[in-house]
């Protein structure tokens, strides 16, 4: 990691760490006053408010716990890094969200079957418009750090914090037509809040199942992995493309064509560019697996079947054997091909006559993998 990106990092996860500790410290009194008051001034819609403002706490906790694990390195155990804590949070967060608002519309149901008979208090209407005011800062504080890390758990518990301002808004409707004469707005009111809350639990907690399910990013991703593979001179065709979320960025691995004729360090050279390529172009992806393939030959029988190097070593001396000096045998270069497996054979020795010939027709008794043997002659000067 170069200084410019750790200094970065380093300031993202202190600003995430700042907005989730402003959001406990504002969470916890919020949540206390308007259960007091609610049971005080018996609102159940401000009850509900506060049971929402409790559960906001709780996901600030869930932030701050998750922000402690997510960015460490990669280790032992985590190879791939820590980035799905993050991940677990926000599954954690829409969790207690859905709970919240399962709770709320269960008591919900009973107020509506059997309604207070006493209208809320007027102390019931400051606190809920207090908790609108404080919650709609909170949600802009907490998403601006969102939009600046990039953090799916940082926008989710942003929604969290709007979600609890428009459910005091709701709160501050029932009550107030509750006090006009209508009992059974506080009730209604705090159902509306229940099925808000399970709708951004919804949206929170889906893609988070996703993620951890290893479900493929958008197609358009592919797209722009693709078109930057290609671009990079030298890449016949990418396939096999394989895409994963981790903490809302993604992580690719890919198979590409080259030609076979290249050189092993011309091929890793050639890989290293269109690595450079994707990350540079594709801002979503943050690291990318590219295996090397022979274009036309890496799915055929000498691909998967054939010897090894130690064997077709011994084929190779064999067929050489009273023909050229085993001993000058320099270099021997292997090319798995779709037809055999080509030997080019380096030898430090002048050119024999014949030689060639020779070792054709001996490897056409022989038996084995080797399809092809070919002499290089390249004396020492």
């Amino acid at each position: 990691m170069t200084a410019p990106t750790a200094y970065i990092e380093r300031e993202a996860l202190r600003d995430k760490r700042r907005a989730a500790w402003a959001g406990v410290f504002l969470n916890a009194p919020l949540a206390a006053g308007k259960i007091i008051v609610g049971l005080a001034a018996q609102s159940q819609a401000l009850v509900a408010d506060g049971v929402h403002s409790l559960s906001d706490l709780a996901s600030d906790a869930a932030v701050i716990w998750a922000l402690g694990h997510s960015h460490r390195p990669p280790d032992a155990e985590h190879p791939f890094g820590h980035g799905r804590f993050e991940t677990l949070a926000t599954l954690a967060i829409a969790a207690m969200l859905a709970l919240a608002a399962l709770g709320i519309l269960i008591d919900a149901g009973l107020r509506l079957l059997d309604p207070p008979t006493a209208a809320p208090g007027v102390l019931a209407l400051w606190v809920a418009g207090l908790s609108i005011a404080v919650k709609e800062g909170l949600y802009h504080y907490t998403k601006a750090v969102a939009r600046r890390t990039g953090s799916a758990m940082m926008a989710a518990n942003a929604w969290h914090h709007r979600s609890d301002a428009a459910s005091s808004i709701v709160a501050l409707a029932g009550i107030g037509a509750a006090m006009l004469g209508w009992p059974l707005a506080d009730a209604l009111g705090a159902a509306i809040i229940a099925l808000m809350l399970g709708r951004v639990a919804w949206v929170y907690g889906r893609p988070a199942v996703q993620e951890l399910a290893d479900t493929a990013p958008p197609a358009d991703i592919s797209r722009a992995i693709q078109a930057a593979l290609m671009g990079t001179p030298g890449v016949r065709d990418a396939h096999d493309l394989r895409l994963r979320h981790m903490s809302g960025a993604v992580q690719a691995d890919v198979h590409v064509a080259l030609d076979p004729a290249m050189t092993l360090s011309e091929a890793h050279r050639l890989c290293e560019a269109a690595r450079a390529s994707v990350l540079s172009q594709v801002p979503d992806v943050v690291e990318i697996i590219i295996h090397p393939e022979p274009d036309g030959h890496a799915d055929g029988p000498a691909a998967h079947d054939s010897a090894l190097r130690p064997e077709l070593q011994t084929q190779v001396r064999d067929c050489l054997k009273g023909i050229v000096p085993v001993d000058a045998i320099r270099h021997l270069r292997l090319d798995y091909r779709d037809e055999g497996v080509i030997a080019v054979v380096e030898l430090n020795e002048v050119p024999i006559e014949g030689a060639q010939t020779r070792v054709a027709f001996r490897l056409q008794q022989s038996k084995g993998d080797l399809a092809e043997i070919r002499l290089l002659w390249a004396p020492a000067s």
